[in-house]
């Protein structure tokens, strides 16, 4: 039977990309160099007010603002001919224009790719309009203070004056100084507490646009690489006609398998981030067999290990109550991470002990962790050092850390460079 290169793209990885595409929560659009849109994602349209087709072929210029459009295209062919990742609108207003010629603020990161000997402008779109209507509160509130604030002071004042030239019922008055004093204490700490709240809300809807905005650089990157495998094994597959040839065609599949596995892991992090950032993961507390998870999670992984590679289970876990599908990740997580990280042939070992808890120990005998990076280990998108020629989103570590205090338990490592790492998680037993 003839393998068909169309059907092995089209199954799996651009799959996962149109998923990625059609469901992203930010607006992604690709133009051509003459600046006409290719390609947008529901997202995107929903931004700019627009149905399904209307944007495809149109000049971006009719998404900008009449005041700047006459310089836009300027901006564009500069960006053609010097293309390079590039974050939009910080520090400076940048302003989109909708179907029905309202305008609301955004922010925008480009990136670009060369397909089929064409270069291509990818536009990542955030509408800001809620940060900027925050940023529009936290400055009424501070107008407010300083009004509030002068105000209470005048009046202080005058009822001081007023109590000091009447120089009756002097504890009276004292009283009354002290109340005024403070209910003007009080004011101010309500008006902080508020302008408090106002500054933490626009903190994290900072701190998660950087980190789409890593996500977005990191994707990019990851994404590339097992595509282009996918693509050139396809292309060569197409050309092992022979009967004789079954060896090669088979090699380019294990590629394209491979490529595959990388791509669902990346959109696979994304998603458990996503959900782990926004407290939308549930956990639930039922009476497992931690023995069977994992077993069966050693069955699962078979297929990707590297050749010759062997896992060891050694001890035995009794009956606890926890969440099953969030022991299973962190168990796949982790014994996948000791599998990459180890050459082929290596041990890698699943150590059960129970005491008052529930430990499990997952060591390899990698390439280790440097010393002096190991402290950043459960930072999002942390690559350590001598594994950046190691395909990965640096999420993993992080949501595994999430996962185990989403169960009540706690992680630990001891690893050292060139000799391997051994990870640690322990669960209650009741």
């Amino acid at each position: 039977m003839k393998l068909s290169s169309k059907d092995i793209v089209s199954k799996q990885g651009l799959e996962l990309l149109e998923k990625l595409f059609e469901s992203s929560g930010e607006g992604i659009m690709v133009f051509n160099k003459s600046g006409e849109v290719e390609m947008v994602n529901p997202r995107g349209r929903e931004m700019f007010g627009y149905d399904e087709g209307e944007l495809i072929g149109a000049k971006v210029e009719k998404l900008v603002p009449q005041n700047v459009q006459h310089r836009h295209e300027q901006y564009r062919n500069d960006y053609i001919k010097k293309p390079e990742p590039r974050r939009m609108g910080v520090g400076r207003d940048l302003s989109g224009l909708k179907k029905n010629g309202a305008t609301f603020p955004l922010e925008i990161s480009l990136s670009y790719i060369q397909h089929n000997d064409q270069k291509l402008v990818v536009a990542f779109v955030t509408d800001i309009s809620i940060r900027k209507e925050n940023e529009r509160k936290l400055e009424e509130q501070r107008e407010k203070l300083e009004e509030y604030t002068s105000e209470l002071e005048k009046k202080v004042k005058a009822r001081t004056s007023e109590l000091e030239h009447m120089n009756l019922g002097l504890e009276s008055q004292i009283q009354e100084r002290k109340l005024a004093e403070d209910a003007l204490k009080e004011s101010l700490a309500d008006l902080k507490k508020a302008e408090r709240e106002i500054l933490i809300s626009l903190e994290k809807e900072k701190e998660l646009g950087e980190l789409k905005s890593r996500f977005v650089s990191m994707a990019s990157h990851e994404f590339r690489t097992p595509l282009t495998t996918v693509l050139s094994s396809a292309n060569l597959i197409a050309k092992y006609k022979d009967a004789d040839q079954q060896a090669a065609r088979e090699k380019h599949i294990e590629r394209i398998r491979k490529s595959v596995e990388n791509l669902t892991t990346i959109l696979n992090d994304f998603l458990s981030l996503e959900k782990l950032e926004s407290g939308s993961q549930n956990v639930e507390n039922d009476e497992v067999n931690p023995n069977e998870i994992i077993s069966d999670v050693i069955d699962s992984m078979s297929q990707s290990l590297k050749e010759n590679q062997e896992i060891k289970v050694t001890g035995s876990a009794p009956l606890i109550h926890t969440d099953a599908h969030i022991l299973r990740n962190i168990l796949i997580n982790l014994i996948s991470n000791a599998s990459k990280y180890s050459k082929e042939g290596d041990l890698i070992e699943v150590i059960i002990k129970t005491n008052n808890k529930l430990d499990i120990h997952i060591k390899d005998n990698g390439i280790g962790i440097p010393k002096s990076e190991q402290k950043r280990l459960f930072e999002r998108f942390f690559r350590a050092g001598n594994a950046t020629n190691i395909q990965g989103t640096g999420l993993g570590l992080n949501i595994v850390k999430k996962y185990v205090q989403l169960i009540n338990g706690e992680i630990s490592y001891i690893s050292e460079e060139g000799k391997g790492s051994t990870f640690s998680f322990s669960l209650p037993l009741n």
